[in-house]
């Protein structure tokens, strides 16, 4: 039988890759947030394209990364017992479940430290590059007011896209570049493929909450 400690790496090494081959993954030197996932907002606000884009001083840039990996730090304990189940599928909606309480607690923080504008475009830019699994949050359902049977067709080509993901991650035949511009043509082709499941009401609603296209 696995100890306790044994379980909780596996089960770690499994949720952080899914992670990987989900989300952009941007080249930081940070420290780590709770067991190696620092999630996608927390990596945003380490890749110095995104800084640069927001015009964010090198003191707003410093309490950004110190605002987050606060709020990391203090869901710890959270992410470690969502860890804790034995199925795949239950670690990864509990995990689910704490990145979006991370998530809210983070941008709250960072009220104080960033003006309006820049939180505003920061909101966007991390709902569009989090990509078509930011259609699967409860706020984007609710706003969308998504359906059932679109949220099982996104969920199905959420799946499909990450299989792609996950295959140019294990590729050994590509750069690490090679392997970035692949996954990000993945990434924005599956963007495009949700349309077929989005009415146009709600597709002009995504395109609000998004805003413009952030390019890195």
């Amino acid at each position: 039988m696995l100890s306790n400690r044994t379980l909780l790496k596996s089960c770690m090494a499994a949720i952080l890759l899914v992670t990987v081959v989900l989300l952009p993954q941007p080249s930081v030197s940070a420290p780590p947030g709770p067991d190696g996932n620092r999630g996608h907002l927390n990596r945003l606000l380490h890749n110095q394209a995104v800084i640069e884009y927001l015009g964010l001083t090198d003191q707003q840039a410093q309490s950004v990364q110190a605002v987050s990996n606060d709020v990391l730090g203090k869901h710890r304990a959270a992410f470690e017992t969502a860890l804790i189940p034995e199925t795949k599928a239950e670690r990864v909606s509990l995990v689910k479940q704490v990145f979006i309480s991370v998530n809210k607690d983070t941008f709250d923080g960072l009220e104080s430290v960033i003006n309006a504008s820049q939180h505003e475009r920061l909101q966007q830019i991390e709902m569009q590059t989090f990509g078509i699994r930011a259609f699967d949050r409860p706020t984007v359902v609710e706003y969308l007011k998504l359906t059932p049977s679109q949220r099982k067709d996104l969920n199905t080509l959420a799946g499909s896209i990450g299989e792609k993901l996950s295959s140019i991650h294990r590729s050994s035949d590509l750069s690490p570049d090679e392997k970035k511009e692949a996954a990000g043509k993945i990434r924005r082709d599956g963007l495009q493929d949700a349309r077929q499941f989005i009415g146009p009401d709600q597709w002009v609603k995504w395109e609000l909450l998004i805003g413009a296209e952030f390019q890195q």
